[in-house]
This record gives C-alpha cells, structure tokens and sequence, in this order.
C-alpha cells in the first residue's frame, strides 16, 4: 500500500522536474533555433551573391552562344551567295574579254578552270556548275563526277538532286537549295549541304556554291570554344566545357575522358555535371584535390548549362574555400555566444530543483505527523468511540476532517441501526415480487442470490439455486444455446439493458418460456448481473395460434382473387386450346369427313398451321395454362401449416414467391387489381443462408398486400402506384426494404402498429394480427428486427434486418 505523503512528495517533485524540464527544453529549443537562423541568414550573406552572380554570368554566356548557333547558318548563306554572284562576275567578265578572240568550247573551258578556283581558304565551300540537260561540268568537291550525266542521282532520302536545281533555275533564275546528300565510296555517309544556284543564261548553265552543315556547325563549335577560353571569372574562376560522352573540350583536363579513368572521384564529378546539364542546368558544389600536398582540397561551385542540340555542356565557378572559411568563422563564433547561454540556462535550473527538494521535504515532514494522528484514531475508533484531539491538527482542512470524524463516531451506531433495517426491507420486498429475480456474479457466472419466486420458477430449494450456473436451467436448444447467451452477456457486459425471450426448463427437466431482463448493477460495492424473469409460456402458445390464424386469413384473401382471375377463365382456355388441337388434327378419323365435306384438306391446314406458328401460338397458351396450375398450388401448399424447421435459401427467392401469390389478389370491394402496380425490383444479389420459407414468406406476402391495399387509398390518380422492393447485405446481416408512394401512415399510428388486434383499416376490413404476426417471426423466430418509416403523404417502407447469427436458430 502506498503512503500518500510519499506519493504526494513524489509527485511535487515530478511536477516541479517536469515543468523545469518543459521549461528548460522550450528555452533551449528557442536558442537552438535562434542559433540555426542566424547561421543561415549568416550564409546566405556570404555565398548568396556568389551564386547569384555565378548564374546571371553563365546565362548571359549561354544567351551568346545560343545567338552564334542561331546566326551561323545565316552568315553561312550569305557567303555562299557572295562566291556565286562572283562567279557570274568572273564568267561573264572572261566571256567579253575573249569572246572574239577564241571558240566557244575554248571559252567554256577558261570559264570552268577559272571558277573552280574560286573555293575558300577556309576549304569548306564548293563551286559546281551544271548545264540544263543535267550533265555535271564542274564539281570542285567531287572532280570524278565531271563530264557524267547525274540528271538521275537520287539523295538517300529518294529525292532527285539535279532535277531540283534544274527545275529551279528554269522558275526563278537563282535561289537556295537544302540537298541530303550521301558521300561517294564505299561507305556512303549522308550529309546534309546548304546551296545556292543561278542561271547563267551565255552557256545555258546553272552555277552554284554549297557548304556542309556539318563545316559550318564545326566552325561554330571552334568559335566559341575560342571565346569561351577568353573568358575569366574573377581570381580563382574559369570556364570549362565538355561533350555528355565525357570528353573534356575546355578547361584545365581538355581533350582527357574522365568517364574512362580509373579516377573515382573525377568520373562522379563529371556525372554529375553531365546528369545537371541534361536536367537544364544548375549548381554543382564538389572537392578538388590541390597541387600543394600540404593543403587541403578546395571547394568549388560550379554552375552548369546545356548545348543539348550538340551533347555539350559548359560551365564556370569560382574557388568558395576562402567564402567558406569566412562563413565557418562567423559559425564558430554564433555557436560560442550559444554555449554560453546554454550554461547560464543550465545553471538556473539546478539550481530551482535544489529549491523544489528544499521545500518538498519540509512539507512532506508537517503532513506526516498530521496524518499520523488521523492514523491513530482510525486504529482506535474502529471499535471504540475515541475522538481526534483537534489541538494537535496544524492544517485547516484536517481540522475540519476532525469535527467529521468525530461527528461519524456519533452517527455509526445510528447508521448500523439503520442499515439493518433497510436490509430487512429490501429483503422483503426481493421476495415477495412475483417475477423471478437472480443475482449473477460476473466472472464466476453463478447466482449468488434468488428470490423466493425464482426457486418456485424451477422447483429449487435455496442451497441449490446458490451457487448453480444458468446453463442448469437453460434448455439448451438454438437459438437458445450457449453461443447465443455468450453474446447476450456480452452485450449486458457493456451497459446496455437486455430484452430477451428464453427456453428454460425447471428441475424436473420440463421445458417452459420466460421473458427476461438483464442489466449490470452495482450490489454490495460489486457489478454483479441483475435477470429478472416473467413466465410466458401461455403467450408463446397463443403467438403460435395467431401465426396460423392470420395465414388463414391470407389464404382467404387470396382464395376470392384466384377464383377470379384463375379458375373460371382456366377451365375454358385449357379446354377450348384442346378442342382445337384435337378438331384440326389429320389423326382423328371423325375429322376426315367434315373436313372433305367443307372441300379442306386437313393436312395441307395442318402444315398452313406449322408454318404460321399457330401450333407454336396453342402451345403457349398450354403453357401458360399449366403456370396458372402452379399459382394455385402454391396458394394452397402456403395454406398449409408452415414447417418452423429452416432450410438453406436465397431470400429473393422468397420475395419473388410472395410477389407471384399477391399477383393474383383482387380486392372487389376496393376494385384494386395488383396487376397495376408497378414493381421495381433492387437486388444485391445476398448470398443464400439459413430462414423458415414459408414464415418468412408469410412476412414478404402481409408486407406487399398492405401496401398494395395502401395504393388503393390514393387519392391522386395520376401517379403510378409502384412498390420498390430492396436487398442488400454486410458483414452481419441480410437487410430487405418494402417501400411504396402510398398515403402514408399518422405518426399517432406509427407507435402502435406492431401491436396485437391494433389496426388503422375500417371495423371488418382487417384483423390487426398482420403486422404483429410478422414482428413476432422476424424478432423471436430469427433474431431479427423489423421497423417501419413513413411520412404522411409521402409514402410508407418497410425495413427487415435478418442476422447470419440466426442460422443456427431452429425451433
């Protein structure tokens, strides 16, 4: 047993602890924070413009390079077109100095060797020259074409190249061309050459000068490489550049492939700048090793860009170890002025525990001797009428706990009078009740105690009812068993008042119903399980006779419409169809000569018949004949008294036979006829499980008749009368909903409509047993329930829960 002013000393300690350490640990929370904020706010002071700088740098170079790209092929085209206007030039200059001095063929010649040396320096143009029936005069860059007809050359793409240049010039006179290209031998590579052509109207020739995109985007690679060697970033800065294979095109390991060295570290820097420059670039901050072996390795940061159109990259980046050294002194310093605050912190709090100890010890030491005086009274006035000496009591409130104390000595024996009086009366009172009372303990599950009542229930004697468990009188049988009583004890177990019906039998092994109440309540300091029992054998009987009695009533209801829609128009449809078969048959000899008589030929009608389908036409209403036999079968097969035993079934199987038998009900007084009304069926497709066929579709068929006889009251004739028909199923239970758009039912009805002999129709027009038979199958046969919603006007459904649990109910 604890001591309460250990456990009182304890716990002022632990709150004192804990709120010093909640205190403590949001202080230092807050300087740690303080602390990490101004580090960063530290380093964005130093390295953000570093970077910031870095990155408008290299996008102002990537803006440059991407306008030489962009202007490359533009210079190229105007210089190609400056070589062929000077061509013309030097043509027609030769053709007016020599044309009276020498032939024409003579002429042509000077003219062709003059040109073919108008190629650049550069050796990346080239002159050609063609005449109009495509016989190739000059090719500067391909000689061993010269003096061939290449009118039918084809580029790799299946485009003819001459006749496009031909075709050309005879349009336009001049202009560029785009040819793909393929190089002669044996290799055949295609490229792609940028050209521009003119007519030369003296010899009838078409002269023209190209480049290869390839020179040209060669050329462009060379100069900027060269611009960007140039370029100085600061001291420590430079520009580097390489290709995604990992060639080293600029820098200080220019023409070196760090991808294929053995070098670690080297090949995971490229990687990852060759991975940010595919990404659209970025940052890259790395290590370097330094020259100096007595130095540390340096940091660099680096900012990356793409030139995706040629797999390279650049980028630059300045040395940061000096920016870094900087950034860790003012770290080093923010961290000292936080360790200095952490201890004064640290010694403020030792120093409010030594207080909290201090005074918890000194009270604990006054609270003890006051409760060492209560403890001695105690001890003495169990028995005894000794009193608390209040002079000795230091604190307020003990002194008051002292005048009670003293005033409980005076009011015991008073108090024990008393409550042997009231238990003499409560004892009274326990036996004379006429209702079987039985005290239960909860883990032990035996009585502990019964009424008088409860030992002339099962013809015990006291010494027997104490301490017997209630299987003893349980009968025993489902759904009446040990697994349904476990889930009653369960559910009373929670707090809730459980209402039930149970098959007991008494000493002499004789079976009888009661109806029982339990609840837990608190007896003698105890949750003990109080049952409370009521004999209802006589009700159970005349339950039984009500279910039978209203079947009845069912069939008779139905008896009137069967007769007027079945049995009268049966007979005659089954007769006459046979009567038909039988006189039009070539098979029966009293046919043959009636049939001569009228000039017909009995066959040939016969056959007339099979091809119209009339033989088909009399076998359906055969057919339907035989389904009407049915209908009345299962009529009386209902009528009879229902077997209780249940058997494994689908419950939409049950609605969809008690749907066929309401069918074929008529009301003549209420000139209803079940036919019009619209039946809307919602099925979820339940799962088959254990139920009485016949009581639940007793249930199915009073549910669906009220609420056809309800459509029957509408008053407004313009809506459909419809009936909705719903299952659905969870982890538990089969859940069935009957609605209609009928009037509705009062609210003042609502309450009582499950009750016996109670019902809203007019004096003779129903018995009040429907719904009240129906509650007593679903709730006592199946361990179901069953409830009713409407609203006036709007209609009335009807909701049927029916539990898996009860498939082991069987009575």
């Amino acid at each position: 047993m604890k001591s309460i002013t250990s456990t009182l000393s304890r716990y002022m300690l632990a709150f004192c602890f804990a709120s010093i350490l909640l205190f403590g640990g949001m202080i230092l929370y807050f300087l740690v924070s303080n602390y990490q904020k101004d580090c960063a706010e530290t380093e964005k002071a130093i390295m953000g413009t570093a970077k910031e700088t870095l990155k408008t740098e290299m996008l102002r170079i990537q803006d440059n390079i991407n306008f030489s790209i962009s202007t490359a092929n533009t210079i190229a085209a105007n210089s190609i077109k400056a070589e062929v206007n000077e061509a013309e030039e030097v043509a027609t200059h030769l053709i007016n100095t020599y044309k009276n001095s020498i032939n024409e063929t003579e002429l042509k010649q000077l003219v062709k060797e003059a040109l073919r040396n108008l190629t650049r320096e550069n050796k990346i143009d080239y002159t050609f020259i063609l005449d109009m029936e495509g016989t190739q005069i000059l090719s500067s860059n391909h000689p061993e074409l010269e003096q061939t007809n290449v009118l039918s050359k084809r580029a790799p793409d299946g485009s003819f190249i001459t006749k496009t240049i031909i075709a050309l010039a005879e349009s336009k006179n001049e202009g560029f061309v785009n040819q793909n290209r393929s190089e002669i031998g044996a290799t055949k590579n295609a490229y792609t050459q940028l050209e521009y052509i003119k007519y030369f109207a003296p010899f009838k020739w078409v002269i023209g000068t190209g480049q290869d995109y390839e020179a040209i985007t060669k050329a462009t690679k060379k100069d900027i490489l060269k611009r960007l060697s140039l370029i100085r970033l600061g001291r420590d800065g430079y520009i580097f550049a390489g290709s995604y294979d990992g060639t080293v095109l600029l820098g200080p390991a220019k023409g070196q492939n760090p991808l294929q060295s053995k070098n670690t570290e080297a090949t995971k820097i490229m990687e990852k700048l060759i991975e940010v420059a595919k990404a659209g670039g970025g940052f890259v901050t790395y290590a370097t090793p330094s020259t100096d072996d007595h130095l540390k390795s340096l940091r660099k940061l680096n900012y990356c860009l793409p030139i995706n159109e040629w797999g390279w990259y650049f980028g630059a980046g300045p040395n940061i170890s000096r920016l870094e050294k900087t950034l860790q002194e003012q770290h080093d310093k923010l961290f000292e002025i936080l360790l200095v605050k952490v201890s004064v912190t640290c010694a403020l709090f030792l120093l409010l525990v030594f207080a909290a100890f201090f005074f918890t010890e000194t009270f604990k030491k006054v609270l003890t001797y006051n409760f060492d005086s209560f403890e001695s009274f105690f001890r003495k006035g169990t028995d005894s009428p000794v009193k608390i000496d209040r002079s000795q009591i230091a604190f307020k409130e003990f002194d008051q706990m002292a005048v009670l104390a003293n005033t409980m000595i005076d009011s015991r024996e008073s108090a024990r009078k008393d409550l042997l009086k009231s238990e003499l009366t409560y004892r009274e009172i326990f036996n004379s009740t006429k209702e079987a009372i039985g005290v239960l303990d909860i883990e032990k599950r035996v009585f502990i105690d019964v009424n008088q009542a409860f030992l002339d229930f099962f013809g015990l004697d006291r010494m027997e009812a104490i301490g017997m468990s209630p299987e003893k009188i349980s009968f025993n049988t489902p759904p009446y068993d040990n697994k349904y009583a476990g889930e009653l004890f369960k559910k009373a177990l929670l707090g809730e008042s459980v209402h039930f019906e149970w098959m007991v039998k008494d000493v002499q092994g004789k079976p009888f119903w009661t109806d029982n109440l339990a609840r837990v309540a608190t007896i003698g300091g105890q949750q003990r399980l109080l049952i409370v029992m009521r004999d209802i054998t006589e009700r159970k009987k005349m339950q039984e006779i009500m279910i039978q009695t209203e079947k009845m009533m069912s069939v008779g209801g139905l008896a009137a419409g069967m007769a007027h829609e079945v049995n009268n128009p049966l007979g005659v449809i089954l007769q006459v169809t046979q009567n038909i078969i039988r006189r039009t048959s070539p098979e029966l000899p009293g046919n043959m000569p009636l049939a001569k008589e009228c000039g017909i030929d009995l066959i040939c009608l016969k056959d007339y018949m099979e091809k119209r389908g009339i033989d088909h036409y009399l076998a359906s209403i055969q057919d339907a004949g035989t389904r009407a036999a049915k209908i009345v079968k299962s009529m009386l097969d209902f009528s009879r008294k229902s077997n209780s035993a249940k058997t494994l079934g689908n419950i939409e199987t049950a609605l969809e036979n008690a749907l066929s038998l309401a069918s074929n009900d008529y009301d003549l007084k209420k000139q209803y006829d079940f036919k019009k009304i619209k039946i809307i069926r919602e099925y979820e497709n339940t799962p088959p499980f254990n139920y009485t066929e016949m009581e639940i579709g007793q249930v199915f068929l009073n549910l669906i008749k009220n609420a056809a006889q309800a459509l029957s009251e509408i008053s407004n004739k313009t809506e459909l009368p419809t009936i909705i028909i719903r299952t659905s199923v969870d982890n538990s239970s089969v859940h069935i909903e009957i609605e209609d758009n009928g009037p509705g039912i009062l609210p003042r009805h609502l309450k009582r409509i499950f009750e016996p002999f109670y019902s809203t129709k007019a004096p003779g027009a129903g018995t009040g047993l429907g719904l009240s038979v129906s509650y007593f199958i679903i709730t006592h046969n199946h361990g179901g329930t069953i409830k009713v919603d409407s609203n006036q006007g709007e209609g009335t459904r009807f909701t049927i829960t029916l539990p898996f649990f009860s498939n082991s109910i069987a009575h």
